[in-house]
């Protein structure tokens, strides 16, 4: 993958990488923002929460509490005690001293017009009752509440059991207290309180958990009493939640419910030893939270696009001259030295794309300093070569003239000398360093001539020439040493005759003439003299390397000359050049250097 994005263009991957921190700064942004919400959210509703249940406990506790200061002023009439100090069950005043408590709970009645608890009920030790709100139960209802009391005088508050209310009934607490004889030590009576939950749990029930939430009161064993106005059983010990609330008892914290989260809230009655318990949907209470993110995510996608859409222009304005600077740097890379970068701005890639033009305008001097350098030291090399040959030629030839007059031969110094004239009149060529293959060819004939004089019918020679490459231009004076040296090396010291082959040919665009021979042949060893740079030095024959040199500089190093020689067969001489090697500067110079 990095490999890849490596291999991107500068444009491609500044855009990519704008692209890709736009969005991802979105996301972090609104991942944040919901994050922050979410939890600014919580704690807010943590804290109303814990408000309003601290409210309704304290309204539920201060009702309760209420409960015994009603229930002292009942044990303290003088009416209630008579009724529960009677002597016998069937009292002649049982009626009378009836009637008295039931004024006086009406009496209490009134004196609460704002009363909370569902009914007041009195209870002597025969089992009569009289009740605030007339309703007729039996005593015996309510002896396993005697029993529980009289088995532990500090139990006031009874669990949930139904409370009447006209004529249905619903669960409910009691508050229950004794009145005891201080004379006897006995207990005389009781004083019954009741509750229904709805009066205690009315605000509690008002409080909205969202759409779909819901409260419970529990124990502090986990026995559930009601949930969402319904009495209910179950326990709930082992919830977290749960175990949580009872620890806290005030607060908010979220919890995963069946796969779903919730903030669960929390307040205690205390008198009571109840804990209340609110379970609210945590997105129901971010839903709005939750709209804003869309917002924020849609807001962003357009930001997004619109600074990619303006990342992409300075991308382009950016890449734009790079690309020009990269596309001229690979032309001038592949030689074509007089390209330059267009200077669009005069920012750091203006002062880059201005300092590239100014190197390669240096450059291209420079090169053409090397190459009038390199051109004037090849003029001079040749020059050189050039020399070198013609003495050792002249020298050769002379050498053979004087020996025919001594010899008294003069037609055929005549021949000689009439050939190495014009030999040389076309060697000198005007001072030109290329001439026609034609020409050459003229020229080896010249000097073939004037060997045959030497060496009479020894020598004999075949020259097979395409028409087509006659006019194709050659260094001057490339074809002579190859039959010199066919002629010292090969048929000079053979028996019988020796014939020497001039082929010239044209292959795709390259030009071959060779020269063979079938003397003797050269040894491997001689061979690699003949090529090589100190043969010329030695003051023989005039070695291989030099037309091998003057070729090279000329035509280039894939051009040249390659030898053959197998001893007893002859020797095969091959010369590599161009085809149609005109060059404009030569026209005007007459090809030479």
């Amino acid at each position: 993958m990095r490999k890849k994005y490596h291999e991107l263009s500068l444009a491609k991957k500044f855009s990519l990488t704008s692209i890709g921190f736009f969005f991802l700064t979105i996301l972090v942004l609104t991942v944040l923002i919901q994050f922050l919400y979410e939890k600014s959210v919580l704690n807010i509703t943590s804290e109303s929460y814990k408000e309003k249940f601290e409210i309704v406990s304290d309204n539920s506790q201060s009702i309760l509490e209420n409960s015994g200061k009603i229930a002292k002023v009942i044990l303290t009439d003088e009416a209630i005690q008579n009724w529960f100090l009677q002597d016998s069950e069937e009292s002649a005043d049982q009626l009378k001293y009836k009637m008295q408590v039931e004024k006086r709970l009406d009496y209490l009645d009134a004196l609460y017009p704002d009363k909370q608890y569902s009914s007041i009920s009195v209870f002597d030790s025969y089992g009569h009752m009289v009740n605030s709100n007339s309703i007729r139960s039996e005593a015996s209802k309510y002896e396993q509440f005697f029993n529980i009391i009289k088995e532990n005088y500090n139990v006031k508050w009874l669990d949930l059991y139904e409370v009447s209310l006209g004529d249905y009934e619903k669960n409910g607490i009691g508050y229950i207290r004794y009145y005891r004889d201080y004379d006897s030590g006995l207990i005389k009576g009781y004083v019954l309180i009741e509750y229904q939950s709805p009066l205690l749990i009315n605000n509690f029930a008002h409080i909205r958990y969202g759409e779909t939430g819901s409260y419970l009161i529990a124990d502090t064993d986990g026995n559930k009493k009601i949930e969402n106005d319904q009495d209910v059983s179950g326990n709930i010990s082992e919830e977290e939640y749960f175990q949580w609330a009872e620890d806290n008892k005030k607060g908010g914290k979220v919890f995963r419910i069946d796969g779903k989260r919730y903030l669960v809230t929390a307040s205690v009655i205390p008198t009571l030893d109840w804990l209340m318990i609110g379970l609210t949907p945590v997105n129901e209470l971010t839903k709005a939270g939750k709209a804003m993110t869309q917002i924020i995510y849609v807001v962003g996608i357009i930001a997004a696009l619109i600074s990619t859409f303006f990342s992409l222009r300075v991308s382009h304005s950016v890449t734009k001259p790079l690309i020009y600077l990269t596309d001229t740097m690979k032309k001038f890379g592949k030689g074509d030295l007089s390209v330059r970068v267009p200077v669009l701005y005069e920012d750091e890639i203006g002062i880059l794309s201005e300092e590239f033009n100014k190197m390669s305008e240096q450059i291209r001097q420079l090169v053409d300093q090397v190459y009038r350098e390199q051109r004037a030291k090849r003029k001079s090399e040749l020059a050189a070569l050039q020399a070198q040959i013609n003495p050792h030629f002249l020298y050769n030839t002379l050498n053979s003239v004087s020996s025919l007059i001594k010899m008294n031969c003069p037609d055929e110094a005549f021949i000689m000398i009439q050939a190495i004239g014009t030999f040389y009149r076309t060697s000198l060529s005007d001072g030109k360093t290329l001439i026609p293959l034609e020409q050459e060819i003229t020229n080896i004939e010249n000097y073939i001539k004037i060997q045959k004089v030497r060496y009479g019918n020894k020598i004999e020679y075949e020259i097979d020439i395409e028409n087509e490459i006659l006019q194709e231009w050659i260094v001057k004076l490339t074809l002579q040493p190859l039959i010199e040296n066919s002629i010292y090396h090969g048929i000079k010291e053979m028996r019988g005759k020796g014939i020497i082959r001039i082929k010239g040919w044209k292959e795709k665009n390259k030009v071959f003439i060779q020269v063979s021979d079938n003397g003797l042949g050269i040894p491997e060893e001689k061979l690699e003299e003949l090529f090589s740079k100190d043969y010329r030095e030695k003051g023989s024959a005039f070695g291989l390397f030099n037309i091998q040199q003057r070729l090279q500089i000329y035509f280039g190093k894939e051009y040249g000359l390659t030898v053959e020689s197998k001893l007893s067969q002859g020797t095969k001489a091959t010369v590599c050049i161009p085809v149609d090697f005109k060059r404009e500067e030569d026209r005007k110079c007459g090809y030479s250097l």
